[in-house]
């Protein structure tokens, strides 16, 4: 089990490789759907991971990952700790844009087990995004996944003179986007 390094395998041309780090694999999997519905100028390839670190013994199979999005279910504490202990596996390059935080669940904020100013800290002591959406809709799905979109698209060098250096002062912070919409 190694640190996993966002610059030790090379690019490919015109790919996006994007891995979903999450206890709940239901969550993933709506999510992985949403972005692959999506148009996109590259190809998308998603990786699932309920905890990192990931196998090493898999490590020369798998592609150079361009960002990783940890989901923090609001309703789980289980999901909070996984996220907290996986950010040890992660070299520290990876937060230079390269990391994301994506709170989920928090429409229902009188069933929270995890307290959003908790998230919050954490994304900003690892100087991360922390987008905030509700999976449960398809309108939530698509709108998360055009904002991790328009992310792994900057984070895989795909927008000539933008760095991922610079995703939190390009990327608007939404809203929650409520089960309704």
């Amino acid at each position: 089990m190694t640190t996993l390094r966002p610059f030790h395998k090379m690019p490919v041309l015109n790919e996006a490789v994007v891995l979903l780090v999450g206890s709940d694999e239901r969550l993933q999997e709506l999510l992985a759907e949403a972005m692959l519905k999506e148009p996109k100028q590259f190809e998308l390839k998603i990786h699932l991971a309920r905890s990192l670190p990931l196998p090493s013994e898999y490590d020369h199979l798998r592609p150079r990952i361009d960002m990783v999005v940890f989901l923090v279910n609001l309703q789980s504490q289980l999901s909070f700790s996984t996220v907290k202990s996986s950010l040890a596996h992660l070299d520290a390059s990876f937060f230079l844009g390269k990391v994301c935080f994506l709170a989920i669940g928090g429409g229902r904020v009188k069933h929270s087990m995890v307290d959003m100013s908790t998230v919050k800290t954490l994304a900003d002591t690892h100087l991360s995004t922390l987008l905030l959406s509700e999976l449960e809709s398809e309108a939530g799905r698509a709108y998360t996944a055009q904002q991790l979109l328009q992310m792994l698209r900057v984070c895989a060098g795909h927008v000539p003179g933008v760095s991922a250096l610079y995703l939190g002062s390009i990327i608007k912070r939404p809203t929650i986007v409520s089960q309704d919409a």
